[in-house]
């Protein structure tokens, strides 16, 4: 589902996006002609967590990226207290999910758990019978296998972007944009 326009100088939501209740919430309860704090509260959500490739916010940290985002679109107010652009947050990475995304994240958790058992590694601790709890052996082995991770995570966040611009059409049946397509 395609969320935005741009024309010209100005973002326009797509119809089939505020058809949504939670996004249609935030629309309804912005009653100024403009709508301009509901199109900065829902730009916030979109480019919070839609990672195609119009999004250009997306090459930052999440971290990094919630901090400009609420300073650039909502005067650096605190939107976790606005229980409506939580429920928008919570519809769109649903509405974003698939199977490989799910994967994907799955995936990016176990790493960063490897990650930590990487850091936990100390030679000099030892198990209840003296014997050395980590071996040179066992982590020259998962060093070894590191670089075969980091490249299948790297194959699997190609083929989530690949799925999400697939044959010019979103879930749905939407057309994506010339620009808004993932190389």
């Amino acid at each position: 589902m395609r969320a935005f326009d741009i024309q010209g100088d100005e973002v326009t939501f797509t119809p089939e996006f505020l058809a949504v209740p939670e996004f249609n919430a935030i629309w309804s309860a912005d009653k100024s002609k403009s709508k301009g704090k509901a199109i900065r509260e829902l730009s916030f959500i979109v480019f919070m967590y839609d990672e195609r490739a119009h999004n250009p916010y997306i090459g930052m940290s999440e971290d990094l990226r919630e901090d400009v985002l609420s300073s650039d679109l909502l005067d650096g107010k605190d939107y976790r207290k606005d229980e409506k652009i939580v429920a928008g947050i919570k519809k769109l990475k649903q509405l974003l999910e698939t199977t490989s995304t799910r994967l994907l994240v799955a995936a990016q958790v176990a790493a960063d758990k490897l990650a930590g058992w990487f850091n936990k590694v100390d030679f000099d601790l030892v198990d209840d019978h003296g014997k050395q709890r980590y071996s040179a052996s066992e982590l020259a082995r998962n060093l070894k296998d590191v670089g075969n991770i980091v490249k299948s995570l790297k194959e699997l966040e190609k083929q989530v972007r690949k799925e999400q611009a697939d044959d010019g059409t979103a879930r749905g049946g939407a057309e994506i944009g010339m620009f808004e397509l993932v190389s």
